[in-house]
């Protein structure tokens, strides 16, 4: 069983083009604020990025949040 954030993505983020609950999982799961998610996220529109989706069975998914939760 994967581990669980307690915190809940606001309106603003899920709203956002960038968009991808894995990706806010492992931001917030480094400790980024909300705000620093939508920040990285207007930055990376503006660069042109597309949004980033995790596949959470993959082992490397599993490995990276495994690192970054330290379970």
């Amino acid at each position: 069983m994967s581990p669980r954030l307690t915190v809940r993505p606001t309106a603003a983020l899920k709203a956002h083009p960038l968009w991808s609950q894995t990706d806010f999982e492992y931001f917030r799961g480094r400790g980024y604020s909300n705000q620093q998610v939508l920040e990285f996220w207007n930055r990376d529109l503006r660069l042109g990025c597309t949004p980033l989706h995790w596949n959470p069975s993959t082992p490397k998914y599993q490995d990276a949040l495994r690192r970054i939760t330290r379970r």
